[in-house]
């Protein structure tokens, strides 16, 4: 059969009544609406029972309204027969902000279990160390500083300077920390950090000290004053921190410290090399005229040598002597310089040096006051009648 006279029955497109899509949605709506209307008028009847029914028939009514209107202009309907819920209150959408942070105050509260009652608090575990930071280090720094002192009787000595320190620690951390010594401290040297860890090891350490110093077999009034002569290290350099970070052109000195002490190693270099060919000169019996030469070239290089020492003892005795006014009196210049100068590098690595610095000197003049007392109670109630007070 030829496809002409198969389709010849059928209607076309140009045949087709054109859709009226206002028309149909208008209808569609109003089909809904009257049968929402039923809905409604339905439930209404049964609210007036009791008011559990009433709840109970009020989400039913709800959910068959939004699933009837689903799809359709009329959707979200139900929520009309939804009780709807209370505003939280104005400490929780508005909390109280305590001052120097960006959040509100912590809330606190029980948690209670699904289908039970009772407020069951939930345990808090107490810190007792830190990830990074480990009671281990704790440990062996109160075993260092009870083997730095040597028992005397006038109180015996404690040979613990910051250098040592830095020297021991500054190895042994390099390998033990994350990220090495210069990772912990990126960690570590912050003012909040320093309380912080300060706080939860200060009650360790001095156990610590204690301990360290039976294994070391110690007497207690040699405990006490290896006690109190760690307070007075502890002021000490808790002076020279507060000294340092008072200074606001630290860095600028510094390097200009450093561009003298550079100039007079290079002098130096010259000048041994001057020697040096004064001497071959001699050797080899070369004419007077070469050997003033050479000898000339040698005393001017001394002179330039001792030139940059001096310059460079005057601003090394002008930077110690401010640090001094402001609070290091009593450290000694090496000391005083190196910790000006480790201070300066963390400045360099970003860290805010200066209030790290003051954080140090605070734990420090805490930890100070702790052995002192210590001590001072300890050889009071008369631990040894050989120690005088």
């Amino acid at each position: 059969m030829d496809l002409k006279k198969r389709t010849a029955g059928l209607a076309t497109p140009e045949s087709l009544p054109e859709p009226e899509p206002h028309r149909a949605g208008s209808r569609r709506v109003v089909v809904w609406a009257v049968l929402i209307l039923l809905v409604v008028a339905g439930t209404a009847f049964w609210l007036t029972r009791e008011p559990e029914t009433r709840e109970t028939w009020r989400k039913q009514a709800a959910d068959t309204i939004d699933t009837i209107a689903r799809d359709t202009p009329l959707a979200g309907m139900g929520n009309m027969l939804r009780a709807v819920p209370p505003p939280p209150p104005v400490s929780v959408t508005h909390p109280a902000t305590a001052p120097g942070t960006l959040a509100g105050q912590v809330v606190q509260g029980a948690v209670t279990p699904a289908g039970q009652d009772d407020v069951l608090p939930l345990p808090m575990s107490k810190v007792s160390e830190d990830s990074r930071v480990r009671p281990a280090f704790i440990d062996d720094l109160a075993g260092y500083v009870v083997s730095r002192y040597k028992p005397g009787q006038s109180g015996g000595t404690l040979n613990l300077g910051v250098q040592s320190l830095n020297q021991r620690y500054g190895l042994k951390l390099a390998g033990q920390a994350e990220g090495g010594r210069s990772g912990l401290l990126r960690y570590a040297f912050h003012p909040a950090m320093v309380q912080g860890l300060y706080g939860l090891y200060v009650e360790r350490f001095i156990e610590g000290l204690g301990a360290a110093a039976v294994t070391r077999g110690l007497t207690p009034t040699q405990t006490r004053q290896m006690e109190l002569a760690l307070a007075g290290r502890c002021v000490t350099v808790a002076g020279a921190l507060e000294g340092i970070a008072s200074l606001p052109d630290l860095s600028k000195r510094l390097k200009q410290l450093e561009q003298i002490s550079e100039n007079a190693v290079d002098i130096n270099a010259q000048m041994t090399e001057a020697i040096f060919e004064l001497d071959t000169l001699r050797e080899s019996k070369a004419d007077t005229p070469q050997l003033a030469t050479a000898r000339l070239r040698v005393d001017g290089l001394s002179a330039r040598y001792r030139g940059a020492l001096e310059e460079r003892a005057a601003v090394r005795r002008m930077l110690v002597g401010d640090i001094r006014k402001a609070g290091g009196q009593t450290l000694d210049e090496d000391s005083l310089l190196f910790l000006a100068e480790w201070m300066e590098r963390r400045t360099r690595q970003g860290l805010d040096a200066p209030a790290a610095a003051l954080a140090i000197a605070n734990v420090l003049r805490d930890l100070a006051r702790r052995c002192a007392q210590h001590g001072i109670q300890a050889i009071g109630h008369g631990a040894d009648s050989q120690v005088r007070p």
